[in-house]
């Protein structure tokens, strides 16, 4: 489905329009489409390191914090996110090389059915996990003393793995009734990969299930649920801001060690806060174009790969595809900002290994 928006226009030589400004649209979209590519390559190599790094720095911090573990479910899902963009950019190449080879490549079909549809799976299970994140700072926020007996260990455990599950498993559906052949053409002796669904093409109930989650449910759910919450969390941080504001020459000047030791709790507080808020700041505006997409669509049926505007939703689809690398590899830059031991962390990992060289 991305994927042969991305592609699906650079894959296809022959212009089926004579018009010339439709021609010159094309040729530069096929231009800047490889120049994308490996933008979104390199983005995504950048993306697999700052992930790991995460998952290290995080084993190390322990999760007696259990918003630790949703940071580490995160960088799991955005490991999976990139991996499945460096795949695409991959077969794109492939089939680039392999244009006057006697073996070619069905590239907006290989890369959608091979990279684009788990990338699909693993950037919607992101989206899930940014709402329960924000979700789970919200009840923070809301009910401070009883948090750690709502949210346990165990608990979030159990909410991870379904959300895991449940982003993940609906891709199984899409390769219902999906087939491959390798067809001749006798006039060019060349071989070329196809993938396609049987029954002329149809989708069957699972796949059009599959379809429904990963292009309406799941996006509009996440975005309502991270609008919702980041809205809210806004609202709280700034309201402690005054509230800290206010007090502080009290609390510093006559004040118990009780105060001081609350007032220190409330800025660790407001720290995790502004990591959630910057999350959720970064995932609605990488999504943003992906999430517009679906809904012209919805409304404009010639706003898809075979319809007029084939040209406009390709550029949309690579602009969506970088950006959701771009979302994947920004947390560590996030955790950066915003947490001071995960920096501090961080910043050991590398003065240890230039010590001991």
């Amino acid at each position: 489905m991305a994927a042969e928006n991305i592609i699906g226009a650079s894959a296809n030589n022959t212009v089926s329009a004579p018009d010339d400004v439709t021609s010159t649209m094309e040729r530069i979209f096929i231009t800047g489409t490889f120049i994308m590519m490996w933008a979104i390559l390199i983005t995504a190599a950048f993306g697999i390191v700052g992930n790991i790094l995460n998952l290290i720095v995080y084993s190390k911090l322990g999760f007696s914090e259990t918003i630790h573990m949703t940071y580490v479910a995160m960088a799991v899902s955005d490991l999976g996110c990139l991996l499945t963009l460096m795949w695409i950019c991959l077969v794109y190449f492939s089939g680039t090389i392999l244009a006057q080879s006697d073996i070619q490549l069905d590239i907006p079909r290989v890369a959608g059915f091979t990279g684009s549809w788990p990338h699909n799976a693993f950037s919607r299970t992101t989206a899930l996990l940014t709402a329960w994140v924000s979700l789970e700072r919200c009840v923070c926020v809301m009910c401070p003393t009883r948090v750690k007996l709502i949210i346990t260990p165990r608990v979030t455990k159990i909410i991870l793995s379904a959300i895991f599950i449940i982003g993940c498993f609906p891709v199984a559906f899409v390769y219902v009734g999906l087939k491959t052949e390798l067809r001749l053409d006798p006039t060019r002796n060349q071989t070329t990969l196809l993938m396609y669904y049987g029954n002329n093409n149809a989708l069957s109930g699972p796949t059009t299930f599959a379809f429904s989650l990963y292009g309406v449910v799941y996006p509009v759910a996440s975005w309502a649920t991270v609008l919702v919450c980041a809205a809210f969390l806004i609202a709280k941080l700034k309201q402690s801001a005054r509230w800290r504001h206010k007090n502080t020459q009290t609390i510093s000047g006559r004040g118990t060690t009780g105060n001081r030791q609350r007032t220190a709790a409330s800025k660790r507080e407001a720290q995790v806060t502004r990591t959630v808020i910057a999350i959720a700041c970064v995932f609605v505006f990488c999504t943003l174009p992906t999430s517009t997409t679906v809904l012209i669509a919805t409304v404009n049926r010639e706003f898809s790969i075979t319809g007029s505007l084939r040209v406009i939703v390709s550029f949309y689809g690579i602009v969506s595809f970088f950006l959701s690398g771009i979302n994947s590899c920004s947390n560590i830059v996030v955790y950066s900002f915003t947490g001071s031991k995960f920096k501090s962390t961080l910043c050991s990992l590398f003065v240890k290994n230039r010590s001991s060289t």
